[in-house]
C-alpha cells in the first residue's frame, strides 16, 4: 500500500525542473509558438485592415483587384499562418509522445 501512494505521488509531481529545462528533456517551444501565433495573427489582420483603409495613395491602389485581394491576403494569411504553427506543433507533440512512450516503457516498471 505504501509503495502505491509514494508511486502515485512521484507521477503527481510534475511541475518545472530545471535539469530537465537544462538538458532539454522539457519543450518550452509549445507555449512560445502559441504566443507568437497569436502576435504574429494579429499583425497579419491589422496590417490588411490598414493597407484597406489607408487611401488610393497606398497599398490598396496599387495592388491589382484591391479591396478582394487583401480580404483575401487577411483570409489565407491567417490560415497559412495557423497551418505552419500547427505543423510546427505536431512535431513537438510527437516527441513528447515518443519520450512518455520510453518512460513508461523502460525496464522494472510494473503496473499494478
Amino acid at each position: 500500500m505504501q509503495q502505491q501512494i509514494s508511486i502515485q505521488s512521484q507521477q503527481i509531481n510534475t511541475g518545472f525542473n530545471w535539469s530537465d529545462y537544462f538538458s532539454f528533456r522539457k519543450m518550452i517551444t509549445l507555449k512560445v509558438i502559441q504566443v507568437v501565433y497569436a502576435i504574429v495573427a494579429v499583425i497579419i489582420t491589422l496590417g490588411g485592415i490598414i493597407a484597406l483603409f489607408s487611401g488610393s495613395n497606398s497599398l490598396s491602389g496599387q495592388i491589382p483587384g484591391g479591396a478582394f485581394t487583401i480580404f483575401l491576403f487577411i483570409i489565407f494569411g491567417n490560415l497559412i499562418w495557423r497551418i505552419w504553427c500547427e505543423l510546427t506543433i505536431v512535431f513537438f507533440r510527437i516527441n513528447s509522445t515518443l519520450n512518455n512512450i520510453d518512460v513508461n516503457t523502460k525496464p522494472g516498471r510494473r503496473d499494478e
